[in-house]
């Protein structure tokens, strides 16, 4: 195989040299150079096969977040690079012409040998080849994402290639995959073969777990309320489905943390955590009971409605269901429901200030003071800083922005709210709306606001008798 590697790595020299430039820049900053990928559009790695007559290859990638497929140490920010090789018969011109007419028997050597030039040695070193389940229907032996040899490597933020964890989950990779194969690293990589030797081909995460993981890297839940033994049978099984399905790390979001899971009869309900906000929320659904109560498809089996639920779950929170849904808070929880009313149109909207040297420009020449946001940030205690403008189609004009410094890791002053003169006064209520959510979620327990509405009042803020402005408990907002 080396001799393959050297030759693909010549022949090949100028894109090769271009896709690590790419994936390098890629693990750095988590997405591809646009000028790189039309680079390799044009002059892509693709040539006539090594081992048999009449065949080409053609090697692509993909990519994916690696953080919630296992445990990785904190701040790695690893990202997936996927390493796609393709065979196809040589009366297409190139790839794109042959489609799906894909040859899919031809010597393993081959893709490996592919897929070692484009990565390079050090890479190479750290890869995985993807193994995939043989008991499927045998239309799917013949379908592209299904048979196409696929190659993995983690790679750091700093482009540093690290072993998979010993609690990856290999089917959150690429579809079917159930294990993976190691490739053999260079004889000259001493220290990693001793590794491998020694523990095998994957990095103990025993020391580096998050808190709240099993070993597994699924969420640790508590279930409680009623034993699934008391559940009819198609009701356990569509509450182990989702039990199962909750436990996955970013299965729902990044911010999804499920802390507990509680039965009744006829229904759960999943408490979990969001981002850094320190309320606890929940949200129910409701199992069915028997078999008649299963509809066609995504409907057709339990496993099949716990996934649908958590899909619309995944939807649904990742657009703001936390704050445009119907909450009602209980104790220490706030229950979460659909909204009260379909969503209209907005007159106006609200985003996010984009962070540069000249923040805010566009905000100033609309008569908006930016001084203490642009203080804040140079300062680095910038909280939040939002902005409100016209829905249209040019996003104009401007008429608003909120913004919030930090005083310490969980204290947060409201202190900027302005609008421009002759605003409807629902701006203002949109601002004050938006940036008190997006404090909690950043972990904000205490929110200070440096005047009195009664819009503040509905999100829970309080007066401060002696003091100006008002004051708001996270944990006790409605």
């Amino acid at each position: 195989m080396t001799d393959m590697i050297e030759l693909l790595t010549t022949r090949f020299a100028e894109p090769i040299a271009v896709y690590r430039d790419l994936l390098r820049g890629l693990a750095a900053t988590g997405e591809p150079s646009y000028r790189q990928s039309v680079l390799l559009d044009t002059h892509p790695v693709e040539g006539p096969s090594l081992t048999t007559p009449h065949l080409r290859i053609q090697v692509s990638y993909s990519y994916q977040d690696a953080d919630e497929l296992g445990s990785f140490p904190a701040d790695m920010r690893p990202v997936c690079v996927r390493i796609h090789v393709q065979g196809y018969p040589d009366k297409y011109p190139d790839r794109q012409a042959a489609g799906s007419d894909l040859v899919h028997d031809y010597p393993a050597v081959e893709p490996e040998a592919w897929a070692r030039a484009v990565l390079g040695r050090q890479w190479s070193d750290y890869a995985y080849q993807m193994i995939r389940r043989t008991d499927v229907d045998r239309r799917m032996r013949t379908n592209l994402s299904y048979t196409q040899p696929l190659f993995v490597v983690f790679v750091a933020s700093d482009g540093t290639p690290v072993l998979a964890p010993d609690n990856i989950a290999w089917n959150r990779v690429w579809l079917k995959v159930i294990d993976a194969r190691k490739l053999d690293p260079d004889p000259e990589s001493k220290a990693l073969r001793d590794h491998i030797a020694r523990v095998g081909p994957y990095a103990p995460t025993a020391g580096i777990r998050h808190p709240d993981t099993e070993s597994d890297g699924g969420w640790r839940l508590e279930v409680t309320g009623v034993p699934l033994d008391r559940l009819t049978d198609t009701a356990a099984e569509t509450v182990r489905a989702l039990r199962n399905g909750i436990r996955v790390r970013g299965r729902i979001a990044k911010q999804f943390r499920p802390i507990r899971l509680h039965v009744e009869l006829d229904h759960a309900v999943v408490y979990f955590k969001w981002a850094r906000n320190p309320n606890t929320f929940a949200v129910t659904m409701y199992p069915p009971q028997t078999g008649d109560e299963l509809a066609g498809p995504p409907w057709h089996t339990p496993a099949a409605v716990a996934g649908t639920m958590i899909s619309r779950w995944q939807e649904e929170l990742c657009t703001g269901l936390l704050v445009r849904g119907t909450r009602r808070r209980d104790g220490d929880t706030i229950y979460i429901s659909a909204p009260p009313s379909d969503p209209v149109g907005q007159d106006y909207w609200v985003s996010e200030v984009a962070l540069h040297e000249r923040s805010g420009v566009w905000l100033a020449r609309e008569g908006l003071d930016i001084d203490r946001p642009l203080e804040w940030k140079n300062a680095g205690v910038l909280a939040v800083w939002i902005q409100a403008k016209v829905n249209n189609a040019v996003g104009r004009p401007y008429v608003g922005h909120a913004a919030a410094r930090w005083s310490g890791e969980a204290t947060a002053h409201l202190e900027v709210l302005e609008t421009v003169p002759g605003t409807a006064e629902t701006v203002a209520a949109q601002l004050a709306h938006r940036i008190t959510h997006m404090l909690a979620d950043l972990g904000a327990e205490t929110i200070t606001a440096s005047v009195e509405n009664e819009y503040f009042t509905e999100l829970g803020y309080t007066t401060r008798p002696g003091q100006s402005g008002m004051v708001l408990d996270v944990a006790s907002m409605p």
